[in-house]
């Protein structure tokens, strides 16, 4: 068989964890259960994290609304409270509730409730005995890129590399690619990414950029939908996919990015700099002034649809190699390991993009349009 040997490590990885979650649970609520008043609690459980922000997003706040609490007496701040999950008191939430390193239980994320739920939405193992089962008779030959469990989230990401077959994207047997499948999953949520991975330089690096895949919340489909996930993506060789990569990668070769495009990148790292960690990299791959001395004018105060409409003079084949280059080389360039997962997946927007800004739009030219007499 062979995936004997990937279906032996996501067995023997993942049994370990599985049989510690065995506690964790997913439990459904309405907003008039909560108690809001020192912080967010749900009876005996605190709530954290991310799901005081998708609480806060549930009753129509600003996530940091619950400070109001230490300005105001205790009183008032009951009256507040309390007329606030009125409006929404009848708004059901799912709750994943896990156990913090003290071993006490808190909510650490919560999920829109749909009465189509009708299972337990928590059933790791199942999601394994189906990988598994489909390797068997897979007709790809995978290998295990990557396993993690975030004991914080209660979050798996599987990242699972056919290691056989090519994507040869300009037939030159130069830009060689292969395809794959990422995996994420925690008590709520399962998401499928096929992903592509293609050398980066000539010293063996590679990137990952994902494609199109399925986000799935166990509050609108059933189990059959995931395992149908699974068994499609793991299966089946899908020529379609090759020739979706090779249509994209020929789309960024033809094509620059345009000004807003690049801000849009720019961005990504200046969202994240907040002790300066990037300044050197925003300065060195991000740097435009090219901009303001090719234009001749602020481009800081144009507008987005100016912006988008302004050729920075990058292809955009050029760009997306120097994203996945920085994304992929922690060696040479320093950033923080979520901040380069996230670049890969912003890389591969890029890539998967359905139309770039400068793509399609008319070339400047002058025409030389006779006037009539009544336009005087």
């Amino acid at each position: 068989m062979k995936n004997e040997q990937v279906i032996f490590e996501l067995q023997s990885q993942s049994a370990p964890i599985l049989e510690k979650l065995g506690d964790n649970q997913v439990m459904d609520f309405k907003i008039k259960d909560l108690d809001i008043s020192e912080g967010i609690h749900l009876g005996e459980l605190p709530v954290k994290g991310r799901a005081i922000n998708k609480i806060m997003k549930a009753l129509k706040v600003r996530s940091n609304f619950t400070d109001f609490s230490q300005k105001m007496e205790p009183a008032d701040w009951d009256i507040v409270s309390r007329k606030l999950k009125s409006a929404e008191a009848e708004t059901k939430l799912y709750a994943k509730i896990i156990k913090d390193d003290k071993g006490n239980p808190e909510i650490v994320d919560v999920l829109k409730y749909r009465e189509k739920a009708n299972e337990n939405p928590e059933n790791f193992k199942q999601y394994f005995d189906w990988m598994c089962e489909t390797l068997e008779t897979s007709e790809k030959e995978y290998g295990l890129k990557e396993f993690r469990f975030n004991p914080k989230k209660d979050e798996f990401e599987i990242i699972l590399l056919d290691e056989v077959n090519r994507i040869d994207v300009f037939n030159t047997n130069i830009d060689l690619w292969k395809s794959g499948d990422r995996f994420s999953f925690n008590g709520l949520q399962f998401n499928h990414a096929p992903f592509f991975e293609r050398m980066v330089c000539s010293n063996g690096n590679t990137a990952l950029e994902y494609g199109f895949g399925a986000d799935i919340e166990h509050t609108r489909y059933s189990a059959k939908k995931i395992q149908s996930v699974i068994q499609k993506s793991l299966g089946f060789h899908s020529g379609l996919v090759n020739e979706q990569l090779s249509t994209a990668v020929q789309n960024l070769k033809d094509n620059n990015v345009s000004i807003a495009e690049f801000y849009a990148y720019r961005k990504f790292f200046e969202d994240r700099n907040k002790d300066e960690q990037y300044n050197g990299l925003i300065e060195k791959f991000f740097n435009d002034s090219h901009f303001f001395k090719a234009y001749g004018l602020n481009i800081a105060e144009k507008s987005r649809k100016w912006k988008s409409t302004a050729n920075s003079g990058i292809n955009a084949y050029d760009f997306f190699n120097m994203l996945t280059y920085i994304a992929s080389h922690p060696e040479e360039i320093r950033v923080d390991r979520d901040d380069r997962s996230q670049l890969q997946i912003n890389a591969s927007n890029l890539l998967f993009k359905k139309e770039l800004d400068l793509q399609d739009i008319a070339s400047p030219i002058i025409v030389d349009y006779p006037r009539h007499i009544i336009m005087n």
